[in-house]
């Protein structure tokens, strides 16, 4: 009996280590917004800047960005590739809020931007510049 009660339970054991170790680790808020951030999407705005204003995206020059499941990020002007980047997503203090944020890097527009995403919703994606008198880009997804 006392036998069978130690194979038992070896077994149990052995049982239970193999179902914890094909267990998924943390689902981090990286992940997540990995997933949402992951689509077509076409900038309607900026604001910011060193006049503060608001300014409508012009429909002649149209900017998007594709960020894939590849972590790869295309820059489309009009509709042509104008840039391709790899991309990744990281925790960081924001320098304008003292907030933990989810920064963004990727190929730069001009080399200086050190960017972190404001707001990510299925439909709406805000980029904001992390330094005084940055820009904010908002993007509605295609």
């Amino acid at each position: 009996m006392k036998r069978t009660f130690r194979f038992y339970s070896f077994f149990l054991f052995l049982a239970a280590g193999g179902f914890a170790g094909c267990a998924k680790g943390p689902f981090s808020p990286e992940d997540e917004k990995a997933d949402l951030l992951v689509g077509r999407w076409q900038l309607t705005q900026t604001d910011g800047g060193l006049t503060g204003l608001v300014s409508q995206a012009d429909p002649a020059h149209r900017q998007e960005i594709v960020f894939d499941d590849n972590k790869q990020a295309t820059f489309l002007v009009n509709g042509t590739v104008s840039h391709k980047a790899r991309y990744a997503l990281f925790q960081a203090t924001s320098y304008l809020n003292r907030r933990p944020q989810t920064f963004l890097a990727y190929g730069r527009r001009s080399g200086t931007e050190k960017e972190f995403i404001e707001r990510l919703s299925p439909n709406q994606l805000v980029i904001v510049e992390d330094y005084t008198d940055g820009r904010g880009y908002y993007y509605t997804r295609r």
